[in-house]
């Protein structure tokens, strides 16, 4: 912990820096803008002392040529304290654009960085994994019940490391544009017992049950659907209790098409629920595996199929993630 503590302060003294040098070259560059404006009032008025004394006094015109003068040194005025204003004005506007900018980046870089540490630990677990149980089955006779142990646990780490590349392709190709969506009639709650049958095939001591009314069907893309689903199952199972239920949701009202994922885990605190499907994003409570895409690229997928998803508390402990489908129709590309 303590190591991990000096190396946090290492990685923030760059930042710390980067922030302090901004600063103060922004206050500079407001310091030289005041500098600027002072100066050229001074100048104004030394200017106006000038041609007053110029100015005989016993003059016919005085009076007039006077107060042309100070109607010039006024306008002067005025015009330093509007361009001051509006250089002043864009200064700020600017910094801050460029600050917020400077800002995202750097947190972008952090969170990528962050994921490369989490993708390179969601790689190798499910190949070490792999690889330890096939050397077992290779060194050691073992009987049938293990062989199969070892096969069930082997093809689970498959499908992880499956789901793990799906899901990176699928983010590579829907951020380029590059992803062809299919448009087919779907059994969104014949969808939703497959998921759940996988699921439990995968992990036989949990409690996953469906719940579909007959015949609800969507237009859309049937790969993309299936892991939108996965994503949410494997979230859910991730962050809540063994013993405790997962139940799938799937019925029509109000026009719309509801799909609910309900667990019984911990949840989520109520400030990040907002933050809950932005890219590479992972809570503070998320400590288990995950790269922090699954819910990013769900909420890519819902919209690409004319729907919205949320998520509420279930009370008293848990998640309901919810996709809703406004209509069957699907984005033409």
């Amino acid at each position: 912990m303590a190591y991990q503590g000096i190396k946090n302060k290492l990685k923030s003294r760059p930042l710390r820096i980067i922030y302090i040098f901004y600063w103060f070259l922004l206050a500079y560059i407001v310091a030289a803008l005041v500098f600027w404006f002072i100066a050229l009032n001074i100048q104004n008025e030394e200017i106006y002392s000038y041609k007053m004394r110029m100015i005989e006094v016993n003059d016919l015109d005085f009076q007039r040529e006077s107060q042309q003068l100070k109607e010039e040194k006024d306008r002067k005025t005025t015009q330093y304290i509007g361009e001051g204003a509006t250089f002043l004005l864009l200064i700020v506007a600017g910094a801050v654009f460029v600050f917020r900018i400077i800002k995202k980046q750097l947190v972008l870089s952090k969170q990528q960085q962050n994921f490369m540490m989490a993708i390179t630990h969601e790689l190798k677990t499910p190949i070490a994994v792999t690889k330890l149980n096939l050397e077992t089955m290779q060194i050691r006779k073992l009987d049938h019940d293990q062989q199969q142990k070892l096969i069930r646990s082997t093809i689970q780490e498959s499908n992880r490391l499956n789901a793990l590349c799906n899901n990176m392709l699928l983010l590579s190709q829907i951020d380029t544009g590059g992803y062809i969506f299919t448009n087919e009639k779907i059994d969104l709650g014949a969808l939703a017992t497959d998921c759940a049958e996988d699921f439990l095939a995968r992990f036989s001591s949990r409690r996953i049950e469906v719940s579909t009314e007959d015949e609800i069907f969507i237009n859309g893309d049937k790969l993309l659907l299936q892991l939108a689903i996965n994503n949410l199952l494997d979230n859910a199972i991730k962050y809540s209790p063994k013993d405790t239920l997962v139940l799938l949701r799937v019925f029509y009202d109000h026009k719309k098409i509801h799909f609910q994922v309900i667990d019984e885990g911990q949840g989520v605190p109520e400030k990040e629920q907002d933050k809950i499907f932005e890219k590479y994003f992972r809570g503070a409570q998320m400590q288990t595996k995950g790269t922090g895409l699954g819910l990013y690229l769900t909420r890519e997928i819902v919209r690409q199929h004319n729907g919205n998803i949320s998520l509420t508390d279930n009370k008293p402990h848990g998640c309901i993630f919810e996709m809703q489908f406004k209509n069957s129709k699907f984005f033409n590309h």
